[in-house]
């Protein structure tokens, strides 16, 4: 899967799942301001995605998806999801919300 097509499938199974783990007021607070603020990007996995999976954690394998609130500088301000999405498919997706 290329990092485009991992983006999209970590946005979508963001929204599949957001009303599930994050909190009424994150939900409001994500959804009003989404439009303006809102972003999705691809990082390299980090560190401590390493105890959640039984494989090597290796960058060209895995990518980790982020989604949230930009800040004033476009750094994530808030981040509501990390996603971490095996790229061959190989494992299942695991999240870490905010909380």
């Amino acid at each position: 899967m290329s990092i485009d097509d991992a983006i999209d499938w970590g946005y979508e199974l963001f929204l599949a799942q957001a009303a599930d783990h994050l909190s009424a007021e994150d939900l409001v607070d994500i959804t009003l301001e989404f439009e303006e603020r809102g972003a999705v990007d691809a990082v390299i996995p980090g560190a401590d995605w390493a105890k959640d999976i039984v494989v090597p954690l290796a960058t060209e394998n895995f990518t980790e998806i982020q989604v949230g609130l930009l800040g004033e500088n476009d750094d994530f301000d808030t981040i509501h999801c990390r996603i971490l999405l095996s790229l061959d498919g190989s494992q299942p997706p695991r999240y870490l919300w905010k909380s």
